[in-house]
This record gives C-alpha cells, structure tokens and sequence, in this order.
C-alpha cells in the first residue's frame, strides 16, 4: 500500500507526462502526422489521463481512510434504582 506522500508524488510526475504528452500530440498535428500516429497519439493520452484519474481517487479514497472519524458523545450511564434498597438500615436481599 502507498503513503499518500508516494501518491502525491506520482500525481505530479504524471500531471508532468501528461503535458509533455499533450505538446506531442499536438505538434503532430500540425505537421501532418498520418491519421494512425494521431490516433496512437490520442489513445495514450487517453489512457494516461484515466491513470492519472484512477490515481486522483485512489489517493483521495485513501486521505478519507486516514482521517479520523469523528468520536460519539459519550452515553450517559444508567442509574439503577436497586443500590440505594442496600443502603437503608434494615435492608434484607429475598433470597429465592
């Protein structure tokens, strides 16, 4: 399992790729690449993007594990009305 420190830093250098990735594409289109390149092109960015999205979610998925979650108010304690028969004088437990 990744720290998130890991994450982040996969996130910029993909974020990195992804533009360098951009800049070739469309320097190939402006040359006149054929349409199979544009197309190889595309696909990669395509794919590199839905990486990048899965590691977006991944590490957010993984902040939202980390944070702790929220503590319930603390439950009153219920009194019990038999302790104070034990205190008067005279008090006998039945024995069944």
């Amino acid at each position: 399992m990744s720290t998130r420190a890991e994450i982040d830093a996969y996130l910029v250098e993909g974020a990195r790729l992804i533009r360098w990735a951009e800049e070739c594409a469309s320097r190939m289109n402006e040359a006149g690449a054929c349409e199979g390149h544009r197309l190889m092109a595309a696909t990669t960015l395509k794919a590199m993007l839905h990486i990048q999205f899965r590691m977006t979610v991944y590490g957010d998925r993984l902040a939202a594990e980390v944070a702790p979650a929220p503590a319930p108010p603390p439950v009153p304690e219920n009194r019990r009305w038999w302790p104070i028969l034990s205190r008067r004088r005279g008090y006998r437990p039945i024995h069944l």
